[in-house]
């Protein structure tokens, strides 16, 4: 799905679901089922979101469920479900907009509250609801003493409500912010704060300072006192204020929460309030108006014109009022600032709010002072480096940073930044925008990046278009770098809504329209996508193009991402098409230098960053005039990039770390070695030097990076004799792992069409080919190496194309084809599972470009075909096996190779071909069991490949999948049963036919358990459903011997266990009394085995044979027999359990075997 569609499915335009709603809540009302509130849950979750669509409908929602809820109120009852249903809209829409739609009588407010004290044990819903809705009913217009019903003074009805609040006010949950609010609400009213102002502000205190406090009710009561500062008029709360609350915000309880995020922003959301209290609602006379501004009438500017509806700040000092500033605004503003400090985003950004709040109520004079004192915080630990003459700022704080761009945001939304000011602040924007701290393996910065975006969002919206005139270049140019080169997509996201902010607010931005057209929202949000195709047409525009060159230069390519230094490079090749010359000339001389640092990270992006640049250039048709030529007019250029290998530091390809810049050094000899870059012989041997040594490194990235370049420095600077023998050294050698990988890749791609190369390519070949078999050393044989040989074999096979016959003898196709398939027998293990599918899988597809590429030319050009019917039979023979067993990776390659040469390869006559085409169609879901097993089982039909591919079925129907084994067995016991036991017409396959093929998996895979150990689950579940009931005596006889062979002093127990199934089993479905005594007596041996688990799984397996005997064959030795199996003890081995299994021999009627003495 696309980035639009997926934004389209998670827009809604309304309230989809009202109907459902309405008549789910009404059902809620009258029944109280809880599915009803589930599926109300489930709906109101997909509005998180989009909480505004509920609004027309939250009236009509609210109005019953409340009538509901007072009848409860009435009657002293429990309805949880419908508090659970209050609580939900509250958590989707927010208490402020529920309690609007809540009934506010006079005559509820003592029921709902003697309700809520009756609700301690209640669900917590219950409560919360309760405190919400008392909070709006205890504003009513009437003095609370008309509504109270208890005379006393001491018991009336507010002081009843605070000491129940208060004691919510520690609570763990909810009913701590809303008994918070309660508290708030009923201070506010003047009688209350008359009479409880100050007592709960002095119980506030004592309780902040006891010792006994707890962090709940720290949080609880810090929340009460913001509630309080919003709620309560100024003249009510200044009394109390200065004695009691302003000494409370710097008392040191405060150090003992020091890491508690909520108690450290519930300090700044109070002291901005309190300081609030403290200056009189105003706005500031001297702050900057923009005035009207109109989207419109911006969008219509073609340049730059003065507003005329906008007005400036006004300097008129005289205008500012004559109030005494408090002292206490010292110690406000002063936790405030630090607090653009703190580690926690959620108390910068209250400390930022409260920065512009304050600031708004502040003379011009003291708001300056504010303002430049915050200003220094982005100078904080900064200094400037001696030799480039930059700030730099690897010792600043990224929360300092943030919090203070936070503030400044606020402060321009406001208009209290004044435009004096911004020559000041936007280079320090700038620089935030940018922001990339590395710290270890990782960077911060992110969240300064994004606020910085936030700035210049708000500035757009604050400022005249001639006031941000001088800056808008720098500002559009840094916006579209992060929109594109930005490592995060929420920082691209957030650039590009900047940008388009300031496009349709200031008019000003150079191409505003084009570039946001190209950089939107969904184009951003792939980063691949952001840095290749949108970067690219965002460089049409001259005006951003060298910025952003200038970036992916200086910190794309040196960023601490390999993915940013990969991309970074890559995105560098695509702009060489706009200014070729810039790169040739200013560029690739910038970067040169650069590849002797000793910087890894910066290293490997500069080595790319040239590759890939170098490519580029001939690419864009600057080479066109030959390669020479061009490299001829630029000596310099060419001897620098010649020279940059060899400057690399040694050490930085040998150490820790040191993959990359090997990678990057293998990139930039394929890519200099593909513009043909004219080099000296002591150049060459350099590269050559390092690219065999990356060949025999462990890491498959390098090893990838320099078959690359040992492809294109061959095919420009040639291979001779000497370097192919070193290559087919290395790859037979037994010792040299990891070279054998690299170099079996490596000599697959070389060109061997040329004729001088001819001979080469049978002891390539021979050598490849031995390098893929199973090799009888264990350090030796390498699943990486056999793998690599193979796809090695299938890059010459692709290189040489229609001159393969001319080139390779028929032998040398024979030993090549026999090699390719002797790999499909490769099901080498170790820790990593079944490694030898990697060559499996590999040697498939090599086959089916091998054997495609023979049928077409053995079609076309007379002489001996190399292919006949025998080698094109044993193949599919193959093929069939794979396209049934257990790995859905496996299986799905060899069906596409079997599906490709029957449908796709007119040239070749495959045996049975009729057949083939008939049980497999072309879409045929190789990886689903239930579709494959039940198509590709009629082709056991076909001798010639029976026996591969009954094999490969029972080797998935002993597997560990469950829907694997379920129709892998179920289809072979269904095709089996079909079967005629015997037939007078020899091409009709029957039941002993298939027997007789089954035996003979016995000895081809003789002591091989992986294939031994399904066929004997196989053969158990084939007596178990009585398919063998039928079968020969003598086909009994060999299993039970080919099971007893395979099973003598054989310590695998779930192979032990498999080998008593096909006992008891073959025991219970033959009826020939000779079969019944040997596996009994194979059984009854097993009985003292010494392994626990296989006597008792005997003795069951006796003992559900003996109870599903036939009447007229049951007797009482029979009886006896099953008494005594169930009441041994066989998981321990001693002479009673010897002497039970003996007394079986008698009661069974089994002759006890006896031990022959060795003559």
């Amino acid at each position: 799905m696309s980035l639009d569609a997926v934004g389209e499915a998670q827009t809604k335009s309304h309230f989809e679901h009202g109907t459902e709603t309405l008549e789910l809540i009404s059902s809620l009302i009258q029944s109280q089922k809880a599915d009803d509130l589930v599926r109300l849950s489930e709906i109101l979750n997909t509005y998180q979101e989009q909480s505004y669509l509920l609004d027309p409908y939250l009236e009509p929602i609210i109005e019953p469920v409340m009538e509901s809820i007072r009848e409860h109120v009435a009657r002293n009852e429990e309805c949880p479900l419908l508090f659970r249903l209050l609580y939900l809209l509250t958590k989707t829409r927010g208490y402020k907009t529920i309690v609007k739609f809540m009934p506010h009588e006079v005559t509820d407010l003592e029921p709902v509250f003697d309700y809520l004290c009756n609700m301690k044990d209640a669900p917590w819903e219950i409560r919360y609801i309760c405190f919400v809705w008392l909070s709006l009913i205890c504003i009513i217009p009437f003095d609370l003493k008309r509504v109270d019903s208890y005379s006393e003074p001491e018991n009336s009805l507010p002081s009843r409500m605070l000491d129940v609040s208060k004691s919510y006010l520690k609570s763990t949950g909810k009913e701590r912010e809303a008994a918070g609010l309660l508290i708030a609400r009923l201070l506010s009213r003047k009688e209350v704060s008359n009479d409880y102002m100050s007592s709960f502000i002095t119980w506030c205190k004592s309780q902040l300072c006891s010792d006994h406090s707890d962090v709940f009710e720290v949080a609880g009561i810090l929340s009460c006192l913001c509630s309080l500062c919003q709620f309560a008029p100024r003249e009510q709360l200044l009394p109390v204020f200065d004695e009691h609350v302003v000494p409370l915000l710097d008392m040191p309880f405060f150090d003992n929460y020091s890491s508690n995020s909520l108690i450290r922003k519930l300090r700044i959301k109070l002291t901005q309030r309190v300081g609030l209290c403290f200056l009189k609602p105003k706005l500031a006379p001297w702050r900057y108006q923009r005035g009207n501004r109109s989207l419109h009438d911006n969008l219509k500017q073609t340049s730059v014109q003065s507003n005329t509806n906008t007005t400036h700040a006004i300097d008129n000092a005289d205008e500012d009022s004559e109030d005494e500033i408090p002292d206490c605004m010292e110690m406000v503003i002063d936790i405030l600032l630090n607090g653009l400090r703190d580690k926690d985003t959620i108390v910068r950004w209250s400390a930022a709010k409260g920065i512009g709040r304050i600031t708004q109520r502040l003379p011009q004079e003291l708001a300056e002072d504010v303002i430049g004192y915050m200003l220094e915080l982005f100078q904080e630990n900064t200094f400037i480096q001696a030799s480039s003459g930059q700030v730099d700022l690897s010792a600043v704080s990224d929360s300092t940073w943030h919090g203070v761009s936070l503030a400044v945001a606020e402060l321009a939304r406001r208009g209290l930044l004044l435009p004096n000011r911004l020559t000041e602040i936007i280079p320090w924007i700038l620089k935030a925008l940018k922001f990339d701290l590395k710290r270890g393996s990782h960077s911060i910065g992110i969240h300064v990046r994004d606020a910085a975006c936030y700035v210049c969002w708000s500035f757009a919206r604050a400022y005249a278009p001639e006031i941000l005139a001088p800056f808008v270049n720098d500002i559009a140019r840094n916006l579209v770098v992060v929109s594109v080169f930005d490592r995060e997509v929420n920082v691209r996201r957030a650039s590009s809504a900047a940008f388009q902010e300031n496009v349709g607010r200031q008019g000003l931005f150079p191409a505003g329209i084009d570039i946001i057209q190209l950089a939107d929202y969904f184009t951003v949000g792939n980063r691949s996508n952001a840095f290749l195709k949108v970067a690219f047409d965002i460089a049409r525009f001259e005006t951003y193009r060298y910025a952003m060159i200038d970036h992916l230069i200086e910190s794309s390519i040196r960023h601490w991402d390999k993915a940013i230094r990969v991309l970074g490079a890559a995105a560098l090749s695509r702009l060489v098409e706009h200014d070729p010359s810039y790169f040739i000339n200013h560029v690739l001389p910038q970067l040169i230098p650069l590849a002797a640092t000793r910087d890894m990270q910066v290293l490997h992006g500069v080595l790319l960053a040239i590759a890939e640049i170098c490519l580029a250039l001939k690419s864009c048709q600057v080479m066109d005039q030959g390669p020479n030529d061009f490299w001829a007019s630029h000596d310099k250029l060419s001897k620098d990039l010649a020279s940059v290998i060899k400057g690399i530091p040694p050490r930085l390809l040998d150490t820790f770390g040191s993959e990359h810049t090997r990678e990057a050094a293998c990139r930039l000899i394929e890519c200099l070695s593909l513009v043909h870059l004219p080099c000296d012989q002591e150049t060459l041997d350099h590269w050559r030097k390092l690219v065999y040594s990356s060949l025999e490194r462990k890491e498959e990235s390098v090893q990838q990076f320099a078959v690359e370049a040992f492809s294109a420095f061959s095919a420009t600077y040639g291979v001779d004799q000497q370097a192919i023998d070193v290559c087919l050294d290395k790859i037979r050698s037994s010792r040299m792992i990891y070279g054998r990988r690299g170099y079996a890749l490596a000599v697959g791609k070389l060109s061997y069409i040329q004729q001088e190369r001819h001979h080469w390519l049978s002891q390539v070949l021979w050598s490849l080919c031995s390098a893929a078999q199973v090799q009888q050393e264990h350090h030796a044989n390498d699943a990486e190496a056999k793998r690599n040989a193979v796809i090695g074999l299938h890059d010459i096979i692709k290189g040489l194309g229609d001159h393969f016959k001319t080139i390779i003898s028929k032998s040398d196709f024979i030993t090549l084809l026999q090699s390719l398939q002797d790999c499909l027998g490769d099901y080498s293990t170790d820790q990593r599972g079944d490694v030898g599918s990697w060559v499996r899988v590999v040697s498939m597809e090599c086959l089916q470009t091998l054997i495609q590429l023979v049928s077409r030319l053995d079609s076309s050009t007379d002489g001996d075909p190399y292919l006949t019917q025998q080698m094109i039979g044993s193949l599919m023979s193959s093929l069939l096996k794979q396209s049934v067993e257990r790995i859905d990776r496996v299986r799905e390659c060899a069906g596409g190779v079997i599906c490709a040469l029957i449908y796709d390869t007119d040239t070749l006559t495959i045996p049975s071909d009729s057949v083939l085409r008939n049980a497999l169609d072309r879409d045929i879901p190789w990886s689903t069991p239930s579709e494959l097993y039940p198509a590709v089982t009629p082709i056991l039909g076909v001798a010639e490949y029976r026996l591969d591919l009954l094999t490969g079925i029972i080797t998935s129907a002993g597997g560990l999948t469950e829907t694997l084994v379920r129709h892998s067995s179920s289809c072979l016991v269904d095709y089996m049963n079909d079967l005629p036991v015997v037939s007078d017409n020899q091409e009709t396959l029957t039941l002993d036919t298939m027997c007789r093929c089954i035996l003979s998996l016995f000895a081809t895979y003789e002591r091989q358990d992986r294939v031994i150990m399904p066929l004997l689950d196989v053969i158990g579940l084939l007596y178990e459903s009585g398919t063998l009931s039928n079968a020969a005596d003598d086909i009994h006889i060999d299993i039970l011997m080919s099971t007893r062979k395979e099973c003598l002093r054989s310590k695998n127990i779930r192979k032990l266990l498999s080998a008593v199934k096909v006992y008891a089993g073959m025991a219970s479905a033959t009826t020939s009394t000779r079969v019944k005594n040997k596996a009994l007596q194979q059984m009854l041996a097993y009985l003292v085995h010494a392994f626990p688990r296989i006597r008792m799984e005997v003795s069951d397996q006796l003992y559900t044979y003996l109870s599903l005997l036939d009447i007229e064959k049951a007797t009482e030795q029979t009886a006896e027999a099953e008494e005594i199996l169930t009441t041994t003890e066989w998981s321990t081995l001693n002479q009673d359990v010897k002497d039970a299994r003996d007394k079986l021999y008698l009661l069974l009627d089994i002759p006890k075997p006896v031990l022959k003495k060795k003559s």
